[in-house]
């Protein structure tokens, strides 16, 4: 029996969407036949390349040259121009949908895309994530319509003032090293720190500041940037595997939900540094972590005494984590997707 077709749409922003599709699309393929919905080529040539699965790329919907404006995520599809590029986009969705007959929509960011498919006759899935939404009239109607709505982490972090939690399906974390058996396992050792921020630019001084401990050593990872520190530091840039990288128990880090995952996975004790992102995605993600007793906060403007106090209280912390990263979060989503959608 030919299985449903549903389509799934991979943000093109950050690693973390990737990360996620390349964990679901073996247990959602079991159910249905998958088609990946991208705008952006590189996205398009990397499923392709790695998934050899099928691949809608929707035509950009600015003209060439023209001048982005601004998002302040504070007004209804602000960013989409007055242009017939705009319509031809629509047109090129809305011509798949009715040659692929898709049963839902998955979508995992650019809420208007929910909202123009739903406005098609699709039923839609939306990926919620952490942050302030409620400013934001495209974000809150996309929630609105949704059908159903997953969470990819576990529902004691959801945030106070969250709405939807009726409808929303909580799978936990989801991390590729949950799922694997992981070789060479590192050691317990709390001398030596981790340290994984996310951007290339990232201020040398708070770097300095982090690692000014002479008797400590530090591993920064994911920077493409090399950093002019002490011999205490080594810097692996970028890498494939951070569980052979992060040799000591505590990792300094960024508050993205995929590290996160990836990190508890891992057993590791966590103090976050959020950066600025969209929604304040960051710095909500880690209050409740905060808050729930997982994590340390920690901030850019902490000098080398407060950093060093810091790493020492990480040190002596044993974090709350039981059963926060579900090994079967993607099984369990793609049962979910199956009791609604399914044959």
């Amino acid at each position: 029996m030919k299985k449903p077709t549903i389509f799934y749409f991979v943000h093109a922003h950050g690693n973390g969407h990737m990360a996620t599709f390349n964990m679901l699309l073996p247990a959602l393929s079991v159910f249905f036949d998958v088609i990946a919905v991208t705008t952006n080529a590189t996205i398009t040539n990397c499923l392709k390349n790695v998934h050899q699965v099928a691949v809608l790329e929707l035509p950009p919907k600015y003209p060439i040259d023209y001048e982005i404006p601004e998002h302040t995520f504070s007004q209804a599809f602000e960013v989409t121009p007055y242009k017939e590029e705009a319509a031809n986009r629509a047109r090129a969705l809305a011509d798949a949908i009715i040659h692929y007959r898709p049963k839902v929509f998955y979508c995992d960011g650019v809420p208007e895309l929910a909202i123009m498919v739903r406005g098609m006759g699709v039923p839609v899935v939306l990926v919620h994530l952490p942050g302030n939404i409620s400013n934001d009239p495209t974000q809150v109607f996309a929630h609105e319509l949704a059908d159903h709505i997953i969470a990819h982490f576990p529902q004691i972090l959801e945030q106070p003032d969250y709405r939807y939690s009726a409808k929303t399906f909580y799978s936990g974390y989801l991390s590729k090293y949950a799922i694997r058996e992981i070789q060479h396992v590192i050691p317990s050792n709390i001398q030596k720190i981790t340290i994984i921020l996310g951007s290339d630019n990232y201020d040398q001084k708070v770097i300095k500041k982090i690692t000014h401990n002479p008797d400590t050593n530090f591993t920064i990872i994911g920077n493409k940037r090399h950093y002019d520190l002490g011999e205490n530091c080594n810097q692996l840039g970028i890498i494939e595997d951070i569980s052979q990288a992060t040799t000591g128990d505590i990792v300094i880090s960024a508050a993205g939900q995929n590290t996160i995952a990836e990190l508890l996975s891992l057993n590791k004790r966590l103090i976050l540094l959020p950066e600025s992102r969209p929604y304040n995605e960051q710095a909500v993600h880690a209050d409740m972590l905060f808050n729930n007793q997982i994590a340390f906060l920690a901030r850019e403007d902490f000098n080398a005494e407060q950093w060093k106090v810091t790493i020492e209280k990480a040190k002596a912390f044993r974090p709350i984590s039981k059963n926060l990263v579900n090994a079967s979060a993607a099984a369990d989503i793609a049962q979910k997707m199956n009791e609604w959608y399914g044959i």
